[in-house]
């Protein structure tokens, strides 16, 4: 089988710029929730996945923009996957490498090598670490919220054309976070979630992640070929940006050792 090419894979939502107060809608539905993050994630099942992207950070009164080339690996076997973000642009930073793993038993591990030997266990969960620079945490990439014990559908809304339900995620008093609550905009027709408001432990809003460029691309099958993320604060805005992907491939599991990640690095004899 050939691989399906499409501009970014399901992994991360991403903005919108156009969205309106909820409506009201009749009581939670806890039970319809667990059905809707349901379809959102097998979605995005696939055994392998190969992506190129840019991650563009803008701040104003910058006179450029700060711009990394993305390569983004993922692979899934069972209920466990691994995903790999390398740098490949600009040349001082290439070859840094962030490796997010994750079990059926919800354990999250990462971890980040930059060349030539430094290696650092990174929490996923919980410390804020900033994804390469950006706007974007490891937390975020990580997207635990949606096994939080606690979701409720409680409203509707429209996002661009497309009505959307208002999924509300809260972690348990156990549950390691930097958030207090995720709420979702999702598009039960595509099954995609087109913006996501992350609230830190104070109550307040901390960030806005939307969808943007969304495409249909075979059947059924809807993604987000751009990512926006908008702190609160507005001093700030990241892009992550899909120029292509390659969908349902072998990614081998070697690739997610350091052996291998050093030995991509080096130059051919």
């Amino acid at each position: 089988m050939r691989p399906v090419r499409r501009p970014l894979a399901r992994c991360l939502l991403a903005g919108v710029t156009f969205w309106a107060a909820p409506s009201a809608f009749a009581g939670h539905d806890p039970a319809g929730a667990r059905e809707l993050i349901a379809r959102v994630l097998a979605a995005r099942q696939t055994s392998g996945y190969r992506v190129r992207a840019r991650l563009v950070r803008t701040t104003p009164g910058a006179e450029q923009p700060d711009v990394k080339q993305l390569l983004i690996k993922g692979r899934r076997e069972g209920d466990d996957s691994k995903v790999l973000y390398q740098i490949l642009w600009p040349v001082p930073l290439a070859g840094q490498t962030v490796v997010i793993e994750k079990t059926a038993g919800r354990d999250v591990h990462a971890w980040m090598f930059t060349p030539p030997d430094r290696v650092a266990p990174l929490n996923p969960l919980g410390s804020g670490d900033a994804f390469f620079g950006s706007d974007l945490t490891i937390e975020d990439l990580a997207e635990e919220f949606w096994h939080w014990p606690a979701q409720e559908i409680v409203g509707e809304d429209t996002v661009g054309q497309r009505r959307c339900k208002i999924l509300e995620s809260r972690p348990s008093a156990e549950t390691a976070t930097s958030y207090s609550l995720v709420r979702t905009w999702i598009a039960p027709d595509i099954a995609l979630p087109l913006l996501i408001e992350e609230f830190g432990k104070d109550g307040k809003l901390a960030k806005h992640i939307t969808a943007a460029r969304i495409t249909q691309r075979r059947n059924d099958d809807w993604t987000a070929a751009n990512v926006i993320i908008e702190p609160a604060d507005g001093r700030t805005r990241t892009v992550l940006e899909g120029s292509h992907a390659d969908r349902d491939i072998d990614i081998p599991d070697a690739d997610f050792t350091l052996e291998q990640i050093k030995a991509t690095l080096r130059p051919s004899p």
